[in-house]
């Protein structure tokens, strides 16, 4: 009996250790969507001896897993990672693993679900208009404008058919072309700006598309599949162009040297062209910033006394005049005796703005202000 109980003892031990190797204690791991778009993975794992630990991420439960982190610290308990770019719909996560030794296990994969993102309906703004005119556009793209006249007859046009003019505002109208009958879609229908000019087949209008192409400049710009609308061609007509500055006119140039002009400008100065139409640009100069720099001669110093320094009054003769913000005078030194002083606040009056003339030898040396704070 003792060989067998031994053969048995034997057995079951080896049955035990496959048993705690397939039982090898794997991290805890959560997976939830953390906000819309974010999808957090956290683990719990009781294994001091793990030496490597990734993320992996698959859209079905069974293969194609890719890893998408990778831990720095694996040997933490606790820790966790979010994916910030999860795939639309179903993904499932899982933890790869590796314990010192080599062994390396999977844990199971646990499935989240990420929502699409709510589409952002930007609300149409048409373009500005003049009182005088009406944009009509299509599918939210300008076609053209009209005057009133030629807005009352392209809308009589409209209501002799199952087209819908839909207003947006007082300048702008939106076209909402009917669809036409099976028996009309082989015809193309031709639109110039107002008006429908001809009703031409698939091989007729194949022709037209073509000769407009190779004989003229004008565009077809498709409508829908049975609509075109042609934009003609406008030249620029040869002519001159009016510079203005402030309503005065200062140049009338040909538009060959209008180009070499407009070119001197962007290259080699700061100032700015407006073009109001064809014929008439607005020239805005460039102004620079104006940086007051505090003078080195008459200045408050950081008790807010005016301090006056002239290193060279032994060399030189200096009188100083001081001003209002408004340029009246408040009081004058005519002849400074003393390199360094200070003056009394009571008199200048007020606290603000003061403007100062500094004068050597009769000449104007600087002309600047200071500001003179309250008590």
């Amino acid at each position: 009996m003792r060989p067998v109980s031994s053969l048995v003892i034997l057995v079951f031990g080896l049955l035990f250790s496959i048993h705690a190797d397939a039982q090898n204690p794997l991290p805890d791991l959560s997976v939830k969507e953390l906000t819309r778009g974010k999808i957090q993975i956290t683990w719990y794992s009781p294994e001091r001896n793990c030496i490597q630990l990734a993320i992996q991420r698959s859209l079905d439960s069974n293969k194609n897993f890719r890893t998408i982190f990778s831990a720095q610290s694996p040997e933490l308990m606790n820790n966790g990672f979010v994916d910030n770019k999860p795939p639309i719909g179903k993904a499932y996560y899982r933890i790869f693993y590796v314990q010192e030794g080599g062994s390396y296990f999977f844990t199971r994969a646990i499935m989240a679900e990420t929502q699409p993102a709510p589409v952002v309906q930007v609300p149409f703004r048409p373009m500005e208009m003049p009182k005088d005119l009406t944009a009509i556009y299509l599918k939210k793209q300008l076609l053209f404008r009209l005057t009133k006249e030629e807005y009352n007859h392209f809308k009589d046009s409209v209501n002799k058919t199952k087209d819908v003019l839909h207003r947006i505002d007082a300048s702008a109208v939106e076209w909402r072309p009917a669809p036409l009958p099976i028996s009309r879609k082989d015809i193309v229908r031709i639109y110039q700006k107002d008006m429908l000019v001809a009703e031409l087949g698939r091989k007729a209008y194949i022709q037209f598309s073509d000769s407009i192409k190779e004989y003229t400049n004008d565009t077809l710009f498709a409508i829908d599949p049975v609509r075109v609308q042609i934009h003609t061609f406008i030249p620029i007509a040869r002519g001159f162009v009016f510079i203005y500055r402030n309503d005065s006119l200062l140049q009338k140039l040909d538009l060959f040297f209008y180009r070499r002009f407009k070119d001197s400008i962007a290259t080699t100065t700061k100032d700015t062209l407006f073009a109001k139409d064809n014929n008439r640009v607005d020239i805005h100069p460039f102004l620079p910033r104006y940086m007051w720099r505090q003078s080195q001669y008459i200045f408050t110093n950081s008790k807010g006394y005016v301090t006056v320094i002239l290193p060279l009054v032994n060399r030189h003769k200096y009188h100083i005049i001081f001003y209002e913000e408004d340029g009246s005078e408040v009081f004058r030194i005519k002849t400074v005796k003393e390199s360094e002083f200070i003056l009394d606040k009571t008199d200048f009056v007020h606290a603000g703005w003061f403007s100062f003339e500094l004068f050597e030898d009769d000449k104007l040396k600087e002309k600047n202000k200071f500001f003179l704070s309250r008590e």
